[in-house]
């Protein structure tokens, strides 16, 4: 029985609790990339039926139509469905956006459901992303846990979601980390990892365990040709800074339209209905584009002509505001520039047609690093999803080059851009209503050794108790914290944001 009390019964819980919410994100996310597939795959037969009977064309133009009005409809009713929802996500972790899970799980769901299903150039990443993080919240609201634990389940749902929709468990942790909270925790770690690994093991049981990108064998990339990727990852940077630039000059170019803001997402959903028609391979994420592109060399002129196909539609898509992720269309303009550089850089080094599928394959974690600025990320995303593990050191090295470049260019990633854009708006008030959040101490942070007198939190919030091992105790001016304290701070709502921000810069 002695032995039972230094058991870490916290940290047992936190597992448990991301073991249920990566079940439930798992389950519903899985669903939701049932539904996209399901969907997804009557557009071949439909569009062959309309290119045998033209007249139909008009009747499933209404029909797409109508589901343009319903995606809008939602829209409109809850704003924060627009887009990837990654932006929102940490804008809630933040404190700076109040989100309701109810909705958004919802809306988000049928809404991305029907703008993925018709074949529209956007991802699933994004909104599996968000539907998870709500589920994390619904769960802590049920739970009736704090602040602090409430963040910590939404990260572990978000988690989750990655990891269901593209059988990737280490990418939902790394993801988390890297983008999300920019820091380590070990109460983080674990609850993140246990969600993720849960929902992991739910989708290998639905879709089976074969990665989400499997391209086949890879052949090992010569030492003596690692300047090409230098090169590369330079050239992806570029391609970053330009994609970069379009995405957020493609509301400028809305808002000049003639018509209602309202009306902007029924562009896409007109423009998915003749590339069904002409160029069906074009509809969707990119997936099949990139199988295609890495199983069979490609002529670097319909290359250019599915790069510039791509690029277009994506920004079309996304900036009409429809909800929909990037990381599927950003991989498959990577693979198509891989493809291009790879015909280059074959005839330069008469390297065998097989090293195409190298090429693909860095050059989309190239292509995410510029734009992401998350090259862990891109790495563990890229070897997870493809199944390529030996490739792991010429992807890192195409990874390092491109995002030192952006950074010399001066690229931020899209999502914080996007949120400071919509939170920039919000003005930080006193609310009336107190909120508490947990700190845990990581070892040498600033708080490390720091006095409480030493302490002075903005906007008159407080540390009201710490945790140390197993007894709680309120601080004094002289208490010391060290590593593994768990503080309790109590602000006002209004001013949770600002609040965490300053704890975050000193842990």
């Amino acid at each position: 029985m002695k032995r039972l009390k230094f058991i870490d019964w916290s940290k047992i819980s936190y597992v448990l609790k991301g073991i249920l919410v990566g079940a439930v994100a798992g389950a519903v996310v899985s669903a939701f990339r049932m539904a996209i597939y399901t969907t997804l795959n009557f557009m071949p037969s439909i569009y062959s039926y309309l290119r045998n009977n033209p007249l139909w064309i008009i009747g499933w133009s209404l029909v797409v139509l109508f589901i343009g009005f319903l995606v809008i409809m939602m829209g409109r009713d809850d704003p924060d469905i627009q887009g990837n929802g990654v932006a929102e996500l940490k804008g809630q972790l933040l404190g700076t956006l109040k989100l309701n899970w109810v909705s958004i799980l919802w809306r988000k769901f049928a809404a991305s459901t029907l703008v993925l299903g018709l074949g529209i150039p956007v991802g699933r990443e994004g909104p599996s992303i968000q539907i998870g993080g709500v589920v994390g919240q619904g769960i802590n609201s049920f739970l009736k846990g704090n602040k602090s634990q409430e963040n910590i389940l939404i990260s572990s749902g978000a988690a989750a979601g990655l990891s269901a929709a593209f059988n990737a468990p280490m990418s939902g942790l790394v993801i988390i980390l890297e983008e999300v909270h920019h820091r380590f925790s070990g109460v983080l770690i674990l609850t993140v990892f246990s969600a993720s690994v849960t929902a992991n093991f739910l989708a290998f049981h639905i879709f089976g365990s074969q990665p989400a990108l499997a391209l086949g064998r890879m052949a090992e990339f010569p030492l003596e040709h690692y300047l090409y990727l230098v090169l590369l990852g330079v050239l992806l940077a570029l391609a970053g800074w330009l994609f970069h630039k379009a995405l957020f000059i493609m509301p400028k170019i809305y808002a000049k339209l003639p018509i209602p803001v309202y009306l902007y997402g029924f562009i896409p959903f007109l423009l998915v209905i003749p590339t069904g028609f002409f160029w069906q391979d074009m509809l969707g994420g990119g997936t099949g584009i990139i199988t295609d592109i890495a199983s069979v060399r490609t002529t670097t002129m319909l290359l250019l002509a599915i790069l510039l196909f791509r690029f277009i539609g994506f920004q079309i898509a996304y900036g009409s505001g429809i909800p929909g992720g990037m990381l599927i269309p950003m991989l498959t303009i990577g693979a198509v520039l891989g493809g291009i550089f790879g015909n280059l850089a074959l005839r330069g080094t008469g390297m065998e047609d097989e090293f195409i599928r190298n090429f693909v394959i860095f050059a989309m974690g190239g292509f995410f690093t510029a734009i992401s600025k998350a090259p862990l990320t891109a790495i563990v995303l890229l070897t997870e999803i493809t199944g390529s593990i030996t490739q792991m050191m010429p992807i890192a090295v195409v990874c390092l080059t491109a995002y030192i470049i952006a950074d010399i260019l001066g690229l931020e990633p899209v999502d914080e851009i996007t949120l400071y854009n919509k939170t920039n708006r919000v003005p930080t008030v006193f609310e009336g209503k107190l909120i508490y959040m947990d700190v845990f101490v990581e070892p040498n942070s600033y708080l490390d050794g720091m006095q409480m007198s030493q302490l002075t939190l903005p906007y008159n919030a407080k540390c009201v108790r710490i945790k140390r091992h197993h007894n709680e105790f309120m601080p004094h001016r002289d208490t010391v914290l060290l590593p593994g304290d768990e503080l309790q701070i109590a602000s006002d709502q209004g001013f949770l944001g600002q609040v965490k921000k300053y704890i975050d810069k000193l842990n």
